[in-house]
């Protein structure tokens, strides 16, 4: 039983530990302040259907994304197409945006959160403008420093990640709310916000090359995809590697990305595709892809791309072929005819101005004609008359 003195000394311990308790919050609070009971309310709220373009500045570069028609494009990619996904993300996330924990700072201290105005160095935030189709501002925000939190995994131990953000809206009222999305997007260079899709070679049954200097000139060939490639115009003592044939067709379908996209009307000069290597490519389907490519620019090659196709209007029937199979394959025909002339479409889009595509890719391809032949067998050396050993005389 519980004597006394000892209830009155643990009545005394709670308490303290309550005021201990009580402290601790109340210091929290006093650089803080939760948002208990806002539920629902918005960092800032804009006509979401309105947005008609979106600036992005920060002190060393800008992103400029206008919707034009029915699309979204890049201005400084030359009104290249964006990503809509992209776009209609960040739209939707920022619109959708609560305040997660109010900060109450001043003026002066802006700069430690990175919320300064453009043009003042490290300590400047991000100004985010949406606009409607006239050019309206419906809202703006100055995005600043990244919460950063440390990983609780174990194989991560030691590092952060970026966890939330701080954001003040620009309306000169230094409301500062710290936001649990990071917003990395918004960091991009303009080419991050361009629109991925690229041509697609498929089933490639022949890849040729040419170029200024002869050593460059080949062509690989294969009856279907499934088959073995031959190298045209082996002369005698040659024989072609597989292996190295193998890896140079699946490199041609790895041309299925870009890194970035210049101007149409970009020097022929400066890109180097005034003389370029010159890659045809054949596939199964019947679509062929010639692509120029260009002098290495840092860690990418320029290229052009131009896309063709010779589709099949009819199916050849088989023979022996049953009333009942014929219909079937008849539509399994149409339906192929209607998916490759959709992506004949699609693909011819991509012509008429430089892409950048990353140098690992286009080294792949650009392979000398002696590289593709396998190395030819050492003969084995004869022993002459001087070789033949000495008998000794016993």
């Amino acid at each position: 039983m519980i004597k006394r003195k000892q209830l009155v000394v643990l009545i005394l311990v709670a308490g303290a530990l309550g005021i201990a308790a009580w402290f601790v919050v109340s210091r929290s609070t006093t650089s803080w302040q939760s948002n208990t009971g806002q539920t629902g309310k918005k960092v800032v709220d804009f006509p979401i259907n309105d947005v008609a373009a979106i600036s992005i500045k920060q002190p060393d570069k800008e992103v400029n994304l206008e919707k034009k028609g029915d699309k979204w494009v890049v201005a400084e990619r030359a009104n290249y197409p964006a990503n809509f996904e992209t776009i209609s993300t960040f739209i939707r996330q920022v619109w959708e945006l609560k305040p997660g924990q109010e900060v109450k700072v001043g003026p002066s201290q802006l700069g430690r959160l990175e919320l300064l105005k453009s043009g003042k160095g490290a300590e400047a935030g991000t100004l985010v403008e949406f606009k409607d189709a006239q050019g309206k501002r419906l809202a703006a925000f100055r995005f600043g420093k990244k919460y950063m939190r440390e990983s609780n995994q174990s194989f991560v131990q030691g590092r952060s990640f970026p966890a939330g953000r701080y954001v003040m809206p620009e309306d000169n009222s230094h409301h500062v709310t710290l936001v649990a999305q990071a917003f990395q997007q918004i960091d991009n260079k303009p080419e991050r916000w361009l629109d991925p899709a690229f041509i697609k070679i498929e089933k490639p049954v022949s890849v040729a090359c040419a170029g200024i200097d002869p050593a460059m000139s080949w062509k690989l060939e294969k009856e279907h995809a499934s088959t073995d490639w031959k190298l045209t115009d082996l002369k005698p003592g040659e024989q072609l590697d597989q292996t190295k044939a193998r890896q140079l067709g699946s490199a041609a379908g790895n041309v299925s990305s870009f890194t970035d996209v210049l101007a149409p009307d970009a020097s022929a000069g400066v890109t180097g595709l005034d003389k370029p290597v010159v890659f045809t490519i054949m596939n199964e389907d019947g679509f062929t892809y010639v692509l120029k490519v260009g002098k290495k620019n840092d860690e990418s090659y320029p290229i052009t791309v131009a896309v063709s196709a010779e589709l099949p209007a009819a199916r050849t029937p088989g023979k022996d072929e049953k009333p009942e199979d014929k219909t079937k394959l008849d539509n399994e025909f149409q339906t192929k005819r209607q998916r490759l002339e959709k992506k004949l479409t699609k693909e011819k889009a991509f012509e008429g101005r430089p892409f950048l595509v990353s140098k690992y890719t286009i080294e792949q391809l650009e392979k000398k004609r002696a590289d593709l032949l396998a190395p030819k067998p050492t003969p084995t050396p004869s022993l002459g008359p001087s070789a033949t050993p000495r008998r000794t005389r016993s």
